[in-house]
């Protein structure tokens, strides 16, 4: 499929580029339609967008510098020029937690949660459709190579060409993580509807729980799709070189994704705890919470970079990750406070 959408002179705009813009202009309208659902007014999301935008482009060009450095020509270039390379959404979530810290600086929102709370459902869309911007580039394909011709098409398998000319069919991770997304996005503009208010115990701030709830799920989708590419950033070390042995093989997608999700249940556990003291379901949900993890990094993610049992291992990641939620999600509603009489 043709790359270029318009070509004339000195301009060359690509069908990858107008797919990203159209992400973040749907991320804005929709927080833009969610924020004043509490009264707000929207000066925050506008001053917050310019800076999230700003600053994610920087950060997911660094990181993806950082991982694939052999494809820029300067540390300069990577930031400069963006004709070649890539980048990793992993940059995208952290300039937006920034950019919100930012704008609460500036005294234009209560909580850097709230404003959080409303973009998130928006922020998950436009890495639905950022992700989608593949489509028209060689980024985000799998190693697996789909060798039945039922599943020969999207949203399964796109067809990839190897130096020799050869056509082969792999594994659409790009589309496939496109549908997931969406399918989060929902979940999340549900939830921001129906929970967005929940009052926690003992004067807790009830806000940013909408946007924990999207970087458990993000995060879930990422450490499975991640799993599968071919161009995944890795980790290795500039001056530590010796542990490069030891660290190559690690996707910094999968180690951003699980760290995010630690910290998540460690801060509902923390609130669960104060409240009610140490009861039997904590007491079971660690140690879950420990096997779900190494269900999903060693059973599922080490055993699929060595054996190649693809449909096995990653179910077994799957499911991993889907007790792992809903162990996440379980201590949070131990922390909702009830209204028993």
């Amino acid at each position: 499929m043709n790359e270029i959408a318009v070509f004339t002179g000195n301009l060359t705009i690509y069908w990858s580029s107008i797919l990203i813009c159209l992400g973040i202009a749907a991320g804005l309208f929709m927080t833009l339609a969610l924020y004043p659902a509490d009264h707000r007014h929207n000066t925050a999301v506008w001053v917050f967008f310019p800076f999230a935008v700003a600053i994610s482009v920087v950060l997911a060009r660094l990181i993806h510098w950082y991982s694939h450095i052999e494809q820029y020509s300067s540390l300069l270039a990577s930031l400069t020029d963006y004709t070649t390379g890539g980048y990793c959404i992993q940059g995208i979530i952290l300039g937006t937690l920034l950019a919100a810290l930012l704008v609460r600086l500036l005294h234009l929102t209560p909580t850097a949660g709230e404003l959080l709370d409303a973009a998130a459902p928006g922020i998950v869309l436009a890495l639905a459709l950022i992700r989608l911007s593949s489509l028209f580039n060689t980024g985000c394909r799998s190693k697996i190579v789909i060798t039945n011709e039922a599943f020969q098409t999207l949203p399964w398998a796109v067809s990839w060409q190897d130096a020799a000319g050869n056509v082969e069919f792999r594994l659409a991770t790009f589309f496939l993580e496109f549908l997931a997304l969406l399918a989060v996005t929902v979940i999340l503009c549900v939830f921001f509807m129906r929970h967005r208010s929940e009052e926690l115990w003992e004067g807790w701030p009830n806000s940013g729980n909408v946007a924990r709830l999207g970087l458990i799920l993000v995060g879930a989708v990422e450490v499975i799709a991640d799993s599968t590419r071919y161009d995944s950033a890795l980790m290795h070390f500039f001056l530590l070189k010796k542990l490069n042995p030891y660290a190559s093989f690690i996707s910094i997608a999968q180690v951003f994704s699980g760290v995010c999700i630690l910290l998540v249940f460690i801060h509902y556990m923390k609130i669960s705890v104060r409240v009610s003291g140490w009861r039997w379901y904590h007491f079971v949900a660690i140690p879950v919470f420990v096997l779900c993890l190494v269900g999903a990094g060693c059973f599922g993610e080490y055993r699929v970079q060595r054996t190649a049992l693809y449909t096995e291992c990653y179910l077994w990641m799957a499911g991993s990750l889907l007790v792992l939620i809903a162990t996440v999600m379980g201590i949070y509603a131990t922390c909702v406070a009830r209204d028993y009489d």
